[in-house]
C-alpha cells in the first residue's frame, strides 16, 4: 500500500522583503542595504502611526496618499506584498470603499512586523 499525498502540503510563507531585490538595488553593498532597509523601517513606522491616526478620524484621502506614500518604497526594497497592501489602500480611496481600507489597515501593521524581523536578522548576519 503506498501513501498518497491527499492533503495540502505546507507551504512556507512567503518572505515578507525579497533580499535578492534589495541586494540588485544596491550592487550587493551591504552598507547600502542595510542603510535603506533601516530607513524604510523608521519611514513605514512613522507612516503606521500617521494611518492608525486617519483611521481614527475615518479619513480615507489621506490613508490613500499614505499608501501612496509607501508603495514605492515597498517595492524598492522587495516588499512587494506590503506594497500591493499600500496600492490596495490607494484604491480604496479611489472606489470610497472604507471597508477594504479597514480590511488592509488590520493586516497593514503585522506584515511591517515580519518586514522588520525579516531585515534584522538578515543585517545581524550581514558583514560591511
Amino acid at each position: 500500500m503506498t501513501e498518497r499525498a491527499e492533503k495540502a502540503p505546507l507551504r512556507e510563507e512567503p518572505v515578507a522583503v525579497d533580499m535578492a531585490a534589495l541586494r540588485q538595488m544596491f550592487h550587493n553593498n551591504n552598507a547600502l542595504v542595510r542603510k535603506f532597509g533601516l530607513k524604510f523601517i523608521e519611514v513605514a513606522n512613522d507612516t503606521l502611526a500617521e494611518m492608525k491616526e486617519a483611521q481614527s478620524k475615518k479619513d480615507l484621502p489621506t490613508l490613500g496618499r499614505l499608501g501612496h506614500k509607501l508603495k514605492s518604497s515597498a517595492r524598492t526594497i522587495g516588499a512587494s506584498s506590503f506594497a500591493d497592501l499600500c496600492e490596495g489602500l490607494e484604491k480604496a480611496n479611489t472606489d470610497s470603499n472604507w471597508s477594504d481600507a479597514e480590511s488592509l489597515l488590520e493586516k497593514i501593521p503585522s506584515l511591517l512586523e515580519k518586514i522588520t524581523q525579516q531585515l534584522e536578522n538578515e543585517f545581524s548576519e550581514m558583514s560591511d
